[in-house]
């Protein structure tokens, strides 16, 4: 009988140890994407199981029930991590986007990215509206216009055609190809592709604005702080615009392009650091640091209402 008590009492010892991982309330979060970026965090920045705790409390109280994709989710986070994360957590935290000189303002994500990613939102928006006769036809241009673009990408890379010649024969297949589709639908589709478009538009400045609200709110910023961010926004959009236009009538290349857009927005990051104060930008640091890692584990099915894609604020 002692043999055997024995184990049972030191398994019970272990489980109601100060720091037993089998008690962590990691197992609380809901949603396997707040759950990767607990584990990635803890593990990265080398927490304690009470900290990850501490930790998963935060996401928890702010993210559980799928909260986690409402406007302002890591803002909200990120204003608390400030006060409970040590300065040497933070440090580590913000290692690798000290070493490839991450901006703190805008997207890391490049053109092309966006741009493909373009093109398949406006296909899927196609679909939709689409009778399933529509959708074979659809199918059918699809794949014949893949391969026409598939020819031409095939004579640029073995020498026989020019790239310049190659981009005007792409741009002469998109317009056949958009007025092809706009054959295939019919006016009432595309009333409603119209106003699906206004829905989406809509949607996501409604997101955006709550965004803003909130991340105002967890940093406190002033009146002034907020005239003076406007501002910046405005003068950055109007030099660029200026130089897309001056690309357009040829009066400047493309590398001529490139290098303008990249100064007025390091400009413009510049400019925006000035604007708040130490303890803001760490907040602002937090929150990059934290959106990096979070869209790394987007989509990704849950527990509970997990596997829909959606944006974290």
């Amino acid at each position: 009988m002692k043999k055997i008590l024995l184990p049972i009492s030191m398994f019970l010892f272990l489980a109601v140890g100060c720091d037993n991982p089998m008690l962590s309330k990691s197992t609380d979060l809901d949603s396997q994407e707040l759950q990767a970026l607990s584990s990635e965090l803890s593990s990265e920045l080398g927490l304690s199981d009470s900290s990850t705790d501490g930790l998963n409390d935060i996401l928890k109280r702010h993210g559980r029930k799928g909260k986690h994709r409402e406007p302002g989710f890591l803002w909200k986070v990120s204003g608390e991590l400030a006060d409970s994360l040590s300065d040497e957590e933070k440090a580590v935290l913000f290692e690798k986007m000290d070493e490839k000189e991450i901006p703190l303002f805008g997207s890391s994500k490049g053109k092309k990215g966006k741009k493909g990613k373009k093109g398949k939102s406006y296909f899927s928006q196609i679909i939709k509206v689409l009778t399933d006769d529509q959708k074979v036809t659809f199918k059918a241009i699809k794949v014949a216009y893949k391969e026409r673009f598939k020819a031409i990408h095939e004579q640029v890379k073995d020498g026989t055609l020019p790239k310049e010649d190659a981009k005007a024969q792409k741009d002469a297949l998109r317009e056949a190809l958009k007025a092809e589709i706009d054959a295939l639908l019919t006016d009432e589709q595309k009333v409603q592709l119209e106003q699906n478009k206004a829905d989406r538009k809509e949607k996501r400045k409604a997101y955006s604005d709550s965004t803003k609200a909130v991340k105002v709110a967890v940093l406190g910023m002033t009146t002034d702080q907020l005239t003076a961010l406007d501002a910046a926004h405005q003068e950055a959009r109007d030099a660029a615009k200026a130089l897309f236009e001056k690309s357009k009538n040829g009066d400047i290349d493309k590398d001529t392009l490139r290098d303008g857009l990249k100064n007025i927005f390091a400009a413009k990051n510049e400019k925006m650091l000035g604007i708040f104060e130490a303890s803001q930008l760490e907040i602002i640091k937090i929150h990059k640091a934290l959106q990096l890692r979070m869209n790394k584990h987007k989509g990704q099915k849950g527990k509970k209402g997990g596997g829909r894609k959606g944006k974290n604020g």
